[in-house]
Formats: structure tokens, C-alpha cells, sequence
């Protein structure tokens, strides 16, 4: 590394990049995958590479894209590297470039339009057709249904777990890029009349919006694919960048590729398997874990030092996380350390226990304060909803205190100064959730071979949100993921308030 190489990494937006960060940016291979820790500063090595790029490599800015997931991602990007103006993209925006260079008409779905799909066939069709209506009964297992009865059916409230229970199926068969053939392999004889009717309402699905020129977001990028693999126009870039690779759905996967490919470009993937907690939306953990299948000879990196959490926090997180040895060993260290980071508190009245929780951590630490929970509405069970008076970005109002409250997948990238976690009950709704997955989704959705892979990730994501401590308040019946935890009395301890 020469001295201007040096010179660019030591300051990157006020920071200077470690070791393992420079050693990733400054990699000869054509294919790299970074396996960032949790609060490792995934997103100042991705500005880093960046800046090597454009100044040292003299690569021109249009020659490279940064792929994000969200608007709010690819905006914060943006805004971090300042004067470089790269492309920053999302998946779908992606997408739609390539279908403007090409000229291609079509409108968008709107949010509902599946469900009205779905709604219309049950509605207009499924009564009608032998075959649809023989397999509806099966479903119900009411062999002799009047219409009348049937219309009472379909306009249920236990109806529409069905309806949505369609929906996901169909949105998870996109996201994976699955075709007829595949459908077929899906084929049981418990799940056949569902199956079979939700294959009717997909192919209903794909008539309606071919007759109006209508494209859903999977479809973008299905259509951007099928363009490029026909020698249509596309972007050139000589350099590719994809943040939060764990989150990768196949069908993302494969509009990488075919671009990749297509330009001869390099790439670099940054992620972390530990927080891959998007399954239910179609993504794959093991498009991250096989990078290399996908793109030979890749090298991998790993950046390992974090920024945020202390040490002994580090150690008890990635213990609980590394049960599942399927995951990719990390060694994450920090240079902060605090004496037992995770506070256990018993809940006695759930309102009470967290109002004394509070009051601790703003007599004797940091303010800010960052409440988690597994549900949306977990918060209500702690404070009523009528004292609660919510504003932007979740956060509320109670009493003279301005608090946060998030479900854990919505805090995934942020921290705060504390973290308090909620719902940690032994239930269908706690943490973690125990809802059983109808069959259908399992068969499609790849299940991980270790039990609640995904949600002890998601508990991982929640410990690690904090900068200082995280505070466990735990009920009369705990999960299974506390009596865990409790076992470590090196890092742990019990607050009596």
C-alpha cells in the first residue's frame, strides 16, 4: 500500500479505516464478498472502496453502481459520499433504467392489485369453474356447498388468513424465481387443492396484467433480466457494489449476475449472515453462504472489529448467534468494554417494570433510549395505547418522556445509547415467535436445518443495537432464548428495581 492509498483511508468521513477494512477494499479478485460484524462500519468500507476507486484507480464515477434495498438506504449512501456521484440504486430502480434504455412501455401495479386478483377470482370464478369449486370444498372439506354458503365463505374474517396465506405464496414464487416446473415439485397430496388454486389464481395473475401492460416489482426485474439476456441495452459499469448481500433474494441474485456478467465487472458484496432476518420476503441465506457458487474464485473478507457494542456484549451475542455452526465464524472484537452489558430485570406488572426500567437508565446512564419488541403492538401491552401519542419515525410520547419504539426488523442498522427488549414470552406471539408456518410456505421458503434459525438471528440483531447496555425485561413465563442467555453469568445480571 502506498502513501496516498494511505493517505485517502485515514480519513474517510472523519474516520480512519482499519486493517481488515483497507485489506478488503484493496483486493485484486474480479469477485469479493465482505462478511461485516455487527457495528463493524460496513458502509464507511463500502465509501472507502468508493473513494479508491474514483482516486486512486481513476475509475469514473458513472463507471460504478452501489446497490441498496430501501430509498431511505440509497439516499443516506448518497448523502455520505458527498460530491461522488455514483449510481446508488435500489433493485427495482435498477431495473427500471435498464427498461427506459430500452424504451420500454408499462405501468406499475398498484400496492392492491394482487389482492384484488385474488379477491376476483373467489368472487367471479372459483364458483363457476368445476374443477376451482371441487378443490374449494376439498379445502373446506364441505362436499355439498350452496352458493349461499360459499359467499358466506369467502367474505369471512377466518377467510382471509387464506387470501393472505395465497398472497405470500405467490410473492415468495416470484421472489425465487420459480417457474411451472418448479410449482409442480411443490405438488403434496394435503396441500394439492390450495396449490392448486392458487396455481389457477397466479395464471390469472400474469393474464390481467399482460393484457393491461401492467409490471409488479418482481416483474421489473424479471423483465430487465429477459432484456438483457435477449442483447437488449443495458448500463456498463465497470464496478459493482451490493450492501446487505444477506438479504438477497434469488431473483436479485440473478439480475446481479446477468449485469456482472454482461459487463465483465467486478464485484464486491458486503453483508453479515448473522442479521439475514428477511426470509418471509423472499430472501435466501444461502445465496450469501455459496457466494462462491455463484461466482467462482470469489475471495472473502472479513471485517471484524466493532464500533459499537463493548466486548464482553460482542462475546455473549455471537456465543448465542453461533449455535447455528451453518453460519460463518466471526471473531468480532471491540475496544470498548463494559461489565456485564445485558441487565436482567423480572417483570412483576409489565407497565410498572418498564416505567422503573426507564427511570434507571435515565438516573444513572445515557439517556436515549431505544424500546424493542418481536410485534408491532407489543408496546400496548406495556403502556395503554391511549397514553401513548405517537410521532415521526416511531417515536411517541409518554408522560413528559420521549421515547422510541421499534420491532426488531425495523431496527436492523440503527442504535441507540439503550436498549430495552419486550415480549420475551414462551408463546405463538413472543420472542421467539412460535406462530407454526403453514406447510405450503415451509415447502418454498428453503427451512433452515435448526430450530428458530432465523429468529435467533433476529435476537441477535436486538442485543446488538445498543452502543452501552441492553436491558431484558422478562416475564413469568420466559422464552427459551432467555433461559439461554441467563446461563452466561459472566455477562449477565439480574437489577432488582
Amino acid at each position: 500500500m502506498n502513501e496516498m492509498d494511505n493517505k485517502i483511508f485515514d480519513d474517510i468521513n472523519g474516520y480512519s479505516l482499519d486493517k481488515e477494512q483497507r485489506a478488503a477494499i484493496l483486493t485484486p479478485s474480479q469477485y469479493c464478498i465482505i462478511v461485516a460484524g455487527a457495528g463493524s462500519g460496513k458502509t464507511l468500507t463500502m465509501i472507502g472502496k468508493i473513494k479508491y476507486l474514483t482516486l486512486i484507480k481513476k475509475i469514473e464515477p458513472a463507471q460504478i453502481l452501489c446497490i441498496s434495498f430501501t430509498n431511505e438506504t440509497t439516499k443516506s449512501l448518497q448523502e455520505k459520499l458527498g460530491a461522488l456521484k455514483v449510481d446508488v440504486l435500489t433493485f427495482h430502480k435498477l431495473a427500471i433504467k435498464i427498461l427506459k434504455l430500452n424504451n420500454l412501455e408499462y405501468e406499475l401495479v398498484l400496492d392492491d392489485y394482487l389482492d384484488d386478483i385474488i379477491k376476483t377470482f373467489f368472487t367471479d370464478y372459483c364458483y363457476q369453474n368445476p374443477l376451482f369449486f371441487r378443490n374449494f370444498q376439498k379445502l373446506y372439506h364441505k362436499p355439498f356447498l350452496t352458493q349461499k354458503k360459499y359467499t358466506a365463505i369467502i367474505n369471512s374474517l377466518e377467510f382471509k388468513k387464506v387470501h393472505n396465506l395465497i398472497k405470500q405464496f405467490i410473492n415468495l414464487y416470484n421472489a425465487h424465481n420459480l417457474k411451472s416446473a418448479d410449482f409442480i415439485k411443490l405438488f403434496t397430496k394435503k396441500d394439492s387443492p390450495l396449490l392448486i388454486l392458487t396455481y389457477a389464481i397466479i395464471n390469472f395473475y400474469e393474464q390481467e396484467k399482460r393484457e393491461n401492460n401492467l409490471l409488479d416489482f418482481n416483474d421489473l426485474i424479471k423483465k430487465a433480466i429477459d432484456l438483457m439476456h435477449d442483447n437488449a441495452k443495458f448500463p456498463h459499469y465497470a464496478e459493482i457494489i451490493v450492501d446487505e448481500f444477506q438479504d438477497t433474494s434469488l431473483l436479485r441474485l440473478n439480475l446481479i449476475q446477468e449485469l456482472v456478467f454482461r459487463n465483465q465487472a467486478k464485484l464486491t458484496v458486503v453483508g453479515d449472515d448473522f442479521q439475514s432476518i428477511y426470509k418471509f420476503s423472499g430472501c435466501d441465506i444461502n445465496l450469501f453462504l455459496n457466494f462462491s457458487d455463484y461466482f467462482p474464485k470469489a475471495a472473502t473478507y472479513k471485517i471484524q472489529n466493532t464500533y459499537r457494542n463493548s466486548q464482553e456484549l460482542i462475546n455473549i451475542a455471537g456465543d448465542f448467534v453461533m449455535k447455528n455452526q451453518n453460519q460463518i465464524t466471526k471473531k468480532l472484537t471491540s475496544h470498548k468494554h463494559l461489565p456485564k452489558p445485558i441487565k436482567l430485570i423480572k417483570e412483576k406488572d409489565k407497565k410498572t417494570t418498564l416505567i422503573k426500567t426507564i427511570l434507571y437508565i435515565q438516573k444513572n446512564l445515557e439517556p436515549e433510549i431505544l424500546i424493542l419488541g418481536r410485534n408491532n403492538k407489543d408496546i400496548y401491552n406495556y403502556l395503554p395505547p391511549s397514553e401513548i401519542k405517537w410521532q415521526e419515525n416511531n417515536y411517541f410520547t409518554y408522560q413528559n418522556w420521549t421515547l422510541r419504539y421499534l420491532t426488531v426488523h425495523k431496527s436492523k442498522g440503527l442504535e441507540s445509547e439503550n436498549v430495552i427488549i419486550i415480549n420475551l414470552e414462551n408463546g405463538q406471539l413472543g420472542f421467539p415467535s412460535q406462530i407454526p408456518e403453514p406447510h405450503i410456505i415451509k415447502n418454498i421458503k428453503k427451512e433452515e436445518n435448526f430450530l428458530f434459525a432465523e429468529e435467533r438471528r433476529l435476537f441477535y440483531v436486538a442485543l446488538t443495537r445498543t452502543k452501552n447496555y441492553c436491558f431484558l425485561l422478562i416475564p413469568k413465563n420466559p422464552s427459551i432464548f432467555i433461559k439461554e442467555i441467563k446461563k452466561d453469568k459472566k455477562h449477565t445480571e439480574t437489577l432488582k428495581l
